[in-house]
Parts: structure tokens; sequence; C-alpha cells
């Protein structure tokens, strides 16, 4: 009872006196579970009882050992409280959900959950080291020559990702998602460049990419991919022995500058 008086103290000193049910129950959680109900008193369920999340707690508590072991509480049990918050309202069709996460994976129950293993302190942000705990095809992206700066703490995975919810209910599109951000080149333009108004993604690899400016092919074969060459403009000599210009095989932006949009353009040169 020393132990739990001592713990209900700091409880009512960080975050006020919990229930009475919370008291009761955690005076016989902590004869066992001291740390984990001292954090539980300082964390943001303090609170609540340990019955809430922890399911057959009661079993444990008439039996204690390993056969009894409560659950921890799944997503489920975590949207019965959270269900109100509109960024957690699509977990159903996220892809977490479908892969079968549950909410504890990344939170945790008494403390924030955090990442463990060396490969994942390069990054400053508590959640991207979380995500990058998984997405480890992801975090070896952040270490290219050209990256969003992720790994410098600049920027986060969760700035650009909602870990609760889906593309198919996302409302904005992926081009919305970048001109958040990159405003610069955000439209509507009078001369468009369509697949820039589509996808930026079908020219940029947002993580990370061995190419300047994240591109996903060195200029000019992700140019020539869509565009062929026309001999009026990027050759020289007669037609008949016309042949490209070195210029032209080497930057095509370093001509075509407004290769977002331009105003007046149709070339989108300026």
């Amino acid at each position: 009872m020393l132990v739990w008086a001592s713990l209900a103290v700091l409880g009512s000193f960080a975050l006020g006196a919990p229930p009475a049910r919370a008291e009761a129950v955690g005076t016989a959680c902590a004869s066992c579970h001291e740390p984990a109900v001292a954090a539980h008193l300082k964390g943001k369920h303090g609170k609540v009882d340990c019955l809430s999340c922890h399911a057959k707690a009661d079993a444990h508590l008439a039996n204690p050992g390993p056969d009894t072991k409560p659950s921890l509480p799944d997503a489920t049990a975590c949207q019965t409280c959270h269900v109100k918050d509109a960024r957690r309202m699509n977990w159903q069709f996220s892809d977490h959900a479908k892969g079968g996460l549950a909410c504890v994976q990344c939170h945790g129950n008494h403390t924030p959950k955090a990442a463990k293993g060396s490969e994942t302190a390069r990054l400053k942000d508590g959640a991207s080291q979380l995500c990058a705990s998984c997405h480890k095809d992801v975090l070896a992206r952040f270490s290219m020559p050209s990256h969003h700066p992720v790994k410098e703490g600049a920027v986060s995975c969760v700035g650009c990702h909602d870990p609760h919810a889906g593309k198919q209910v996302s409302l904005a599109g992926k081009t919305e998602k970048c001109t958040q951000c990159h405003q610069a080149i955000r439209g509507p333009h009078a001369l468009e460049h369509p697949p820039v108004s589509e996808d930026c993604m079908g020219c940029h690899n947002p993580h990370g990419s061995p190419n300047r400016k994240l591109l996903v092919q060195a200029q000019p074969a992700l140019c020539l991919q869509c565009h062929s060459l026309a001999d009026i403009r990027h050759s020289v000599g007669a037609a008949a022995n016309a042949r490209v210009t070195g210029a032209a095989l080497r930057n095509c932006t370093a001509c075509h500058g407004a290769i977002h949009g331009s105003a007046s353009d149709q070339h989108l040169r300026f």
C-alpha cells in the first residue's frame, strides 16, 4: 500500500487524482506492475481505468499468472474513445488496418512509443523514426544525394502521409499535397504541362533519388519518354543531314525553364 500511496500522490500532482475505480484497480496492478502504473499516471491515459483498455483483467486479478495475462487493446478498443477525432474516422480504410496493425504498435499505452534500432537514429523526428522502423526501403532513400529533408528534421513523414486513413478516402490529391509546400509551382497556369497537373510523382520520387531535384530519371531521358526531338528546333545542318545538338541532350530545362507551367509560352520556355 505504501507503493501505491506514493504513486497516487505522483498522479495527483501531475494530472489530478484518478477516479475511484481506477484507484481500486491500480492498487492491485501496482503490486506487480509498479513501473507501468507509475508511467500510466503521468501519461495521457492517467485517469483511465486499467480494465477499460486491458480485456480479461478480472480473471488475471483473481488468478495472477501468464495463463490469465490480460490482452493489449486492439484498434477497436482504442476507437471506443478516439472515434470522435475526424483524423481517425477512416481507419478501417487505411493500409495499416488492412495489414492487421494495432494502435499499440505505433502508440505506447502508457508513454509515447520510441523506435528501436540504430538505423532509425539518423532521423530527428520521432514519428518518422517509427515509420522508418517498418518502411526500411523508404529509409534508404533518405540517404540518396537528392532527398526530402526528413533526415535533417525539416519535414516529417506524417506531414505528407496520414497513417490513419487510406488513399481511397483522401480528399486531397498528390499534386495538391505537394503544392502545399511548393507554392511557387502551384497552378492553374494559362499553359500547363499535363503531367504536372496530373501527378508530381510522374517525374519526382518524393523520398529520394540519385538524380537532381528528386527526378526519377535524369534528363533528357526523362523528358524523352514523352517528347520526341523535333528536327526544326533541336538539330543543326540541312534537313537531310540534320543532327541533334549536344545542348539538346544535356539539360532540357536550360531552355524550358517553365517546366511546371507558363503564362505566355506554349513551349514552356518562360
